[in-house]
């Protein structure tokens, strides 16, 4: 492998506002804040990428203790730390570089929180920053495509070729029936919904869990009156699937059973394609016996926790690229796929050109369970205000597809012509 020396460095840190109220974890957001990283090389290569910041997702705690601005500039200044560490070293591949100074980001950002946050927090801070190496690496080393890139380790897992991608589209607290029926009308098979949702403020625990539950049992009932009447040649048998997030929001398995019961109850259960972070990461709960499939996220940021998620029953695990680095996603994928476990790209309302590497990364993996097709989930587009916007700072020879559900079609040219993501774009421009 060549070794790559980096000569400069750059930060760039902005605010992109959301077309309405995004709400998840109890909690809604009204903007993101964004971050572009930039890297050149001592041979004239450079790039840049963007990171959405998002702390409610990567750490509660960092979001509750400094808010939600405070937070994002926390993340920015762990961002702005690395940037300034790896100026002037050397590295052979993305990946192995980030295990060299990883560490030292996350003493970093243990100072500055006051206290440790979750390795997701820095993760987070870091996705810019990998997504640049990962370019200028590929850059260097003249490597056309996507699958250049992919480590030795990960190809079995990353070997899937999908013709289409299954659209899961955002339905988050605030998304109306009718919003849902134009999601169903568009061809959506697989739905994100949000649960755990929270009343608000001045309760006990108990209160809020007894309230969360029984608002996510009429959300769910709402929902499914609406997409029971749809069919869809996307899924195996014919019927709109559901993907429940509750980004750890409840607090025991018997709780869950509880929701669970009731998608039975009301004939959902067999539609629910898989439950999504139930509990806290820190509640290691056994799922075994849950008659439906549990996917860890925020729980899973590195090789070791995606095996210990594992053990305790769960057989799925959210892949963010464009959350938790490209580098650690591929040790995930390799690591969920010789467990024998089912895989998906996730999102984090990232914006166009994260979104654009995502693509990639879910064509390649094999479809869920009860899936006939590649899925992904997109909702930048449902969400930011500026999307079109954004949409211009795409590479040259791409462009984003409108469409918010059905498919996303994945020919011969989508895999061949890969390599446009190591290209210049917007956010280089930013920095040159």
């Amino acid at each position: 492998m060549k070794n790559i020396k980096i000569r400069d460095t750059g930060i760039r840190f902005y605010k992109e506002p959301l077309a309405a109220p995004f709400g998840f974890k109890g909690s809604y957001l009204t903007d993101l804040w964004q971050t572009s990283a930039f890297v050149s090389t001592e041979n004239g290569f450079c790039a840049a990428a963007p990171c959405t910041i998002s702390t409610l997702w990567s750490d509660e705690r960092v979001f509750s203790a400094f808010g939600p601005d405070n937070s994002a500039e926390i993340m920015k200044r762990i961002t702005e730390y690395a940037l300034g560490l790896i100026k002037g070293e050397s590295f052979s591949r993305p990946d192995l570089f980030l295990h060299e100074y990883f560490p030292q980001v996350k003493s970093q950002a243990d100072r500055i929180c006051g206290f440790a946050p979750a390795d997701t927090f820095v993760l987070n801070a870091l996705v810019g920053v990998d997504y640049a190496l990962w370019s200028v690496y590929a850059q260097e080393n003249g490597i056309k495509d996507f699958d250049g890139i992919i480590p030795e380790y990960a190809k079995k897992a990353l070997s899937h070729r999908s013709e289409r991608l299954a659209r899961i589209p955002l339905v988050s607290y605030a998304v109306s029936g009718d919003s849902v029926r134009s999601l169903l009308d568009s061809g959506t098979a697989l739905m994100k919904i949000k649960i755990g949702h929270s009343a608000g403020k001045g309760m006990s625990r108990a209160e809020d869990m007894k309230t969360m539950l029984e608002w996510d049992k009429a959300r769910l009932s709402e929902i499914h009156s609406i997409a029971k009447r749809y069919t869809t040649p996307l899924t195996k048998d014919g019927g709109v699937r559901y993907y429940l997030d509750a980004n750890g929001r409840y607090d025991s398995p018997e709780r869950l059973e509880a929701l669970i019961d009731h998608a039975d109850k009301i004939g959902a259960l067999g539609r629910i394609e898989l439950i999504e972070e139930p509990f806290a990461a820190e509640n290691r709960f056994d799922v075994s016996a849950l008659p439906v499939v549990i996917n860890a996220d925020e729980s899973a940021h590195s090789l070791a926790d995606v095996k210990e998620r594992i053990a305790l029953g769960y057989r799925a695990a959210a892949l963010k690229p464009i959350a938790k680095t490209m580098s650690v996603s591929f040790e995930m994928a390799a690591a969920v796929d010789e467990a024998g476990g089912e895989a998906l790209c996730a999102d984090l309302t990232v914006v166009p050109l994260l979104a654009e590497w995502n693509k990639q990364f879910a064509a390649r993996i094999a479809p869920l369970h009860g899936m006939n097709c590649g899925v992904i989930e997109i909702n930048g587009d449902q969400n930011y205000k500026n999307w079109a916007e954004m949409g211009a700072l795409l590479p040259e020879g791409l462009a984003f597809d409108p469409t918010p559900g059905g498919c996303i079609e994945t020919p011969d040219s989508f895999y061949s012509d890969s390599g446009v993501l190591f290209c210049k774009n917007g956010y280089t421009e930013m920095f040159i």
